[in-house]
């Protein structure tokens, strides 16, 4: 007999791990030490008389570019809200109504307010790190340049799709979902990119 309580009281939410680099300038480094490394493979492939020729320093500079990366790198474990708590947050945040009385462009998608819903969505479903306030007000401020738009809209849209994506389902339940109408889904909204969103401008990268 499957013990449906014990199934139910184990319920846990939908989690999920982005990671946030703050150095985007050593990641740059790395992505043209790879460029140039990928360049020296394909000479000492054309002729063998140059193999290895410079390859070694190149490894050497990316390995240590690496270790600094990953330790200028924040990795943060997301979790989906309670159904109370995501229905107060949307109702927080209602779509932008513009003066003709239509929604917001911007807003359609998800219905809500995309500019002011996806900085207060992080933060929420944020379980780790533990920020303080001041380093939240930072970190979704554009003037700060801490998270540059593309990882913004990563943890935008993480969160947008613990909270609004079917999780995982075992064996022939999957199956038997891929046949239902994929249309009936909420597909991942693109948190704005504009700075009241807590986006930058690309001062950093990944």
């Amino acid at each position: 007999m499957i013990d449906a309580d014990a199934i139910l009281l184990g319920a846990r939410l939908a989690e999920d791990t982005v990671p946030v680099c703050t150095r985007g300038d050593l990641v740059d480094e790395f992505r043209r030490l790879d460029r140039e490394l990928a360049q020296a493979r394909m000479q000492a492939a054309a002729d063998p008389r140059i193999a290895g020729s410079g390859t070694a320093d190149l490894k050497t500079r990316m390995d240590d570019l690496k270790a600094q990366i990953e330790a200028a790198t924040v990795q943060f474990k997301l979790r989906a809200l309670p159904p109370k708590k995501w229905r107060d947050l949307v109702d927080e945040h209602p779509p932008r109504q513009l003066p003709d009385g239509s929604i917001h462009q911007d807003d359609k998608g998800p219905q809500v307010n995309n500019e002011t819903f996806f900085p207060a969505l992080i933060r929420a479903s944020t379980v780790e790190p533990a920020l303080r306030d001041e380093t939240w007000a930072a970190l979704l401020d554009p003037e700060q340049a801490l998270i540059n738009t593309q990882q913004f809209i990563r943890l935008g849209r993480a969160c947008w799709d613990l909270n609004k994506s079917e999780p995982d389902v075992p064996f022939s339940f999957a199956d038997w979902l891929r046949t239902r109408d994929s249309a009936s889904g909420s597909p991942s909204p693109e948190p704005s990119a504009s700075p009241s969103a807590g986006s930058t401008d690309g001062s950093r990268s990944e």
